[in-house]
């Protein structure tokens, strides 16, 4: 089965993830005590960690149980893959706690091993959650390759283009507790939670629109826990609540989308976009007269500190995900059924009119730039698609000749 694969090379990611973060900086002391593993295992206590370290302990055997559950289920019935990979990921925190003893600057714990199962339960839980809302998806094959669209895949290049600015890994303990730091006190904004759930709803489409119909689920899945591993691993990066909310939220929104037909479904993403981009441009709303001043100067910021300085200053993180929104406007409106004219024409319409708006807003810079932006995305895209005709054409031609054999 294909998505055995897959599922395997995110098992084997998360325990590379969970073995680094745990053992590191790997100086281990093999004369740290007398005797051999039974011995180590008499140096485990009940210490008590403090908060972030008990839900770091959970979060990070989570993704494990998730993995090691669907890996499992592809081969052995469902509960004996709950216990079997519950068993698994004990074993696994109870094995490294062990090889803590060698490290002097950890403190091996029984407390952690117990997090850590609890962790690999939830993690199991979730795998259950997710297998059984996937079927009841029912997305059955087709015997046809899908028409790649280019402006999908070009999509999904700016949706992790942007999740991974500024480009910058970080291999270290600190960095994966940073990354985590953000769980300890949660805090879930409404309209986050809103953004980042219409953006993930957005990629599912885009998936949709560049894989197959049985391996949906499966690319999508993959596209999750790439954006994950990498707000891990890359510099300035962290977990966002709202993020992980949105993702809880993502399965039950699929199942309710994918009860709607084609048109509709487009619509209400179409509409979600349009709000998001709206509140992030206008929020608070307060406007304010009178009319402030408009700069028809583009990236005037820009040549007025010179271009080696603005390219230091530019905030890579903020610019990729204005490319992304911009993007997802624009192919949300032509998967409504708007030709790629058209929906440049409305990508632009939108962002000029949101930076009109901007004027009477206090402590706000309305400027020319940011349609001009848009624009650069929408010819960028028209550009993509102009590309691809010939050969679609070409292509449907030899596919329908096949079909009338």
């Amino acid at each position: 089965m294909q998505s055995r694969s897959v599922i395997l090379w995110l098992l084997l990611v998360v325990l590379a993830l969970i073995v680094y973060g745990s053992l590191y900086p790997f100086n281990f002391k093999a004369d740290a005590i007398e005797g051999g593993v039974f011995q180590a295992l008499h140096q485990l206590s009940w210490a008590r960690a403090g908060r972030g370290d008990r839900i770091s302990n959970v979060l990070l055997y989570l993704p494990l149980g998730f993995c090691l559950f669907l890996w499992l289920e592809t081969r052995w019935r469902r509960a004996v893959s709950m216990i079997v990979a519950t068993a698994l990921g004990t074993l696994l925190s109870l094995s490294i706690e062990v090889a803590q003893v060698y490290i002097s600057a950890r403190v091996p714990s029984l407390t952690d091993v117990t997090l850590n199962a609890i962790g690999t339960l939830l993690g199991v839980t979730a795998g259950l959650a997710w297998g059984g809302l996937t079927r009841l998806m029912h997305l059955p094959g087709r015997a046809e390759r899908p028409l790649r669209d280019p402006g999908a895949v070009l999509l999904l290049g700016l949706w992790l283009t942007w999740r991974f600015a500024p480009f910058v890994p970080q291999f270290d303990l600190v960095k994966l507790k940073a990354a985590l730091q953000p769980l300890f006190s949660p805090q879930f904004d409404p309209v986050i939670v809103f953004s980042f759930l219409t953006f993930w709803l957005v990629v599912n489409q885009a998936v949709a629109a560049v894989v197959s119909r049985p391996r949906r689920l499966e690319a999508l899945l993959l596209v999750i826990a790439t954006v994950l591993v990498g707000r891990l691993i890359v510099a300035n990066q962290t977990f966002l609540p709202g993020e992980l909310l949105a993702l809880l939220l993502l399965l039950p929104m699929l199942l309710v989308m994918h009860r709607l037909r084609p048109r509709p479904r487009r619509a209400v993403l179409v509409f979600a976009v349009i709000v998001v981009m709206l509140i992030d441009g206008l929020a608070p709303f307060d406007f304010t007269p009178p009319m402030g001043r408009f700069d028809l100067w583009p990236f005037r910021g820009w040549f007025e500190i010179g271009l080696p300085a603005a390219i230091q200053l530019i905030d890579w993180s903020e610019l990729f995900g204005k490319l992304f929104l911009y993007g997802t406007l624009l192919w949300v409106i032509k998967e409504w059924g708007a030709s790629i004219g058209v929906a440049v024409i409305a990508l632009t319409t939108t962002v000029f009119g949101i930076e009109l708006l901007q004027t009477w807003l206090p402590e706000q810079s309305a400027s020319i730039t940011d349609p001009l932006i848009a624009l650069g995305v929408g010819l960028a895209f028209r550009s993509l698609y102009q590309r691809l005709r010939p050969r679609a054409f070409a292509r449907d031609t030899i596919f329908q000749r096949a079909r009338n054999r």
